[in-house]
């Protein structure tokens, strides 16, 4: 007889073991990893009456998408409807109160699969199997496996499934998947292709091999990521990929928009609300972006972003210029680094006093925060403050947004770099992917929120030490340069 599920090459030992205590799956994305841990969950459920298997999620979707592949696999295999509950949370409910649950009743017992939000608290509280769903984008993942490791060590029935891509190397699934402690199931795109996967050209939607996607791809660290088992590092970058997580958790990718904000998305906030507007200004292959951001007393929440690509600075304008006629929005700081400064000028004419342009070559005292790290020059880069300023945010854990994967990587790729002679300067990679404008979109919009109200425009350019390679944070058509350089450096 045919099986009423059938498994890859790769799945099915995983589906198949009931022995390993903890298995680390660290597989590609995209190729069968939910589906195969929801099958294993459900068969411990149908071959123990009365278990309990806890899974936590690292977002409400995501643990909504490993409820419903858990009724899949049920409805695959034809249990009776009336054996099978399905109960979820309101979709008002926050991520950290999240919960899904499945039942099924095998011989008079009624087993469980929970869906959790991830954190330390409800990984103290199962009782049974535990899977940790993308566990290397989980907040606190040390702090999670050392509230679970007791209670799976306590009990030689309970197993654990520990299941993710990579997400850098400053986090528990790195660790759990790198140093040999435990057994691990390592599959690359590059191994699930060759088992029968299929690869889908991004144009064209025709078959492609895995060479052919990695050549294709903008960011090869970040594919070799996703898709080939790679870890990318962590040197140097202002923002961890845990400081990220820590920010987006939860948050999803419903407030991102192409082109422009949509019309009455402002009439959702109380004019009594207070928003502050940061933009990064592009022209050429990097993002124009605008960050909308929101302050809650000590808490900073980006309740929108705006990407522009390829379009002109009169296409900008028209984006822009609603957004700071709403009364609503209080201030706004804009990058009027070269090709900005004429969009800037513009808005100055049209809202005066609402608008700060900040170019980013230049200088100003030293911001409270420098100071107390010890800084003696009494002056630093205005990239230097506004960039050291966001970092204590995620560091402060004061700040929340949306996030999706191009900015994820564009968010990482500013660097903090010395000079033998102490100078301090920001690095940015210039990719395909972008400039770290989402970066400085979100540093423009911090620097509005936490302005005073009395900005005058004083584009003074500072000397810089640097030939050849000129001033990051935007677009590569700045002060004549080429599109074709690969990085720029702030000195």
């Amino acid at each position: 007889m045919e099986p009423v599920i059938k498994f890859r090459e790769y799945q099915r030992p995983v589906f198949e073991d009931n022995e390993t205590g903890v298995l680390v799956l660290h597989w590609s994305r995209q190729i069968g990893k939910s589906f195969t841990l929801a099958a294993w969950a459900v068969d411990r459920l149908l071959t123990r009456p009365g278990r309990l298997v806890t899974v936590l999620s690292n977002s409400k979707d995501n643990g909504a998408e490993f409820a419903l592949k858990c009724r899949e696999v049920l409805n695959l295999l034809g249990v009776a409807k009336e054996a099978v509950g399905f109960a979820a949370t309101d979709d008002t409910v926050e991520y950290s109160d999240m919960r899904f649950e499945v039942t099924v009743k095998v011989k008079g017992k009624t087993g469980r699969i929970k869906v959790l939000a991830a954190n330390p608290r409800t990984a103290r509280g199962f009782s049974g199997d535990l899977i940790l769903d993308e566990f290397a984008f989980h907040e606190d993942s040390n702090a999670i496996w050392e509230a679970a490791e007791p209670i799976l060590s306590s009990n030689p029935d309970f197993l654990c499934r520990v299941a993710s891509t990579g997400n850098g190397t400053s986090n528990m699934f790195y660790r759990m998947a790198t140093e040999g402690f435990f057994k691990v199931s390592r599959v690359r795109r590059s191994d699930a292709w060759k088992m029968g996967v299929k690869i889908y050209d991004a144009k064209t939607r025709k078959p492609i091999t895995p060479d052919e996607a990695r050549a294709q791809a903008l960011d090869k660290a970040a594919y070799d990521q996703n898709y080939e088992c790679a870890f990318a590092s962590e040197s140097g970058s202002l923002l961890t990929h845990e400081m990220i997580n820590a920010a987006s958790l939860g948050r999803g990718d419903a407030d991102i928009f192409e082109d422009a904000l949509p019309d009455g998305y402002l009439d959702k906030f109380p004019l009594s609300v207070s928003l502050f507007l940061g933009m990064d200004v592009a022209a050429t292959h990097d993002y124009t972006v605008i960050a909308l951001i929101r302050i809650d007393g000590p808490l900073i929440y980006v309740v929108a972003w705006v990407r522009i690509r390829g379009a002109r600075l009169p296409a900008q304008k028209a984006v822009l210029r609603p957004l700071l006629a709403d009364r609503r929005v209080k201030r706004a700081a804009i990058d009027s680094t070269g090709i900005g400064l004429g969009l800037v000028q513009d808005m100055e004419d049209e809202f005066p006093g609402k608008v700060e342009g900040v170019n980013f070559a230049t200088t100003e005292p030293i911001s409270q925060r420098l100071m107390a790290e010890g800084r003696k020059s009494p002056t630093a880069r205005v990239t230097e403050i506004m960039a050291t300023d966001l970092a204590a945010a995620h560091e402060d854990k004061r700040i929340s947004y949306p996030c999706d994967a191009p900015m994820r990587d564009d968010l990482r790729k500013p660097h903090k770099v010395r000079s033998a002679s102490g100078r301090v300067s920001i690095a940015a990679e210039s990719t395909q992917t972008g400039h770290a404008d989402h970066f400085w979109a979100l540093a423009l919009g911090l620097r509005a929120a936490e302005g005073d109200g009395t900005w005058t425009f004083a584009p003074e350019v500072v000397e810089t030490e640097t030939r050849g390679i000129e001033f990051g944070g935007g677009s590569a058509g700045r002060l004549g340069m080429r599109d074709d350089f690969t990085s720029r450096r702030l000195d």
